[in-house]
């Protein structure tokens, strides 16, 4: 057994798969979530990492995350969490209020932010739920799929989304960098 840090590459995931205490980064390495001790299963081709000390990974106010809309109503929308912005994975739920979207009035959560949409978000609390915003320019939608046929929405040059395969337009409160842009 070897002693391994946080971020330290431990294998690639085409030799093993994290079990527990570990993660795949976005470089494909699998890597160790804490300080502990590294276990490798050959036969499951999985590694796991045993915490020397017990501590909860928790998130901090103004980490960056991106996480998948599951649910939103007139004035709140359910964030499932998947990564944060030192691309450690995560699984949280974090709570999206109206009032966090863009400063001024917003009448409806679901006019901005709809289930399924991939998001950009700015932590605000330090303990689960975490309360998100995205009221920030960089923050908000950076992946969504059309409400009426389910196909990947894509930015258009004057600002709204369309649909490829329907022609539907539709808003969003779209984060710099949106991934699918028309040219």
């Amino acid at each position: 057994m070897n002693l391994v840090t946080p971020g330290e590459p431990i294998a690639v995931e085409e030799e093993a798969l994290p079990a527990g205490g570990a993660y795949i980064s976005r470089d494909g390495y699998v890597r160790s979530m804490v300080t502990g001790l590294l276990q490798f299963d050959k036969y499951r081709k999985q590694v796991l990492v045993k915490p020397l000390v017990r501590r909860e990974l928790t998130l901090k106010p103004n980490s960056v995350i991106e996480g998948v809309v599951t649910n939103a109503s007139e004035d709140v929308a359910m964030v499932k969490i998947y990564a944060s912005e030192n691309n450690m994975r995560f699984n949280a739920i974090g709570i999206l209020h109206v009032s966090q979207v863009m400063d001024g009035y917003v009448s409806a959560m679901y006019d901005y932010i709809k289930p399924g949409d991939v998001v950009k978000a700015k932590v605000l609390n330090s303990t689960p739920p975490y309360l998100l915003s995205v009221k920030e320019p960089l923050m908000g939608v950076i992946a969504a799929q059309c409400s009426h046929c389910g196909s990947t929405l894509h930015l258009h040059p004057s600002g709204y989304l369309v649909c490829r395969n329907c022609g539907r337009q539709e808003k969003r409160k779209i984060a710099v960098g949106y991934l699918y842009v028309l040219r």
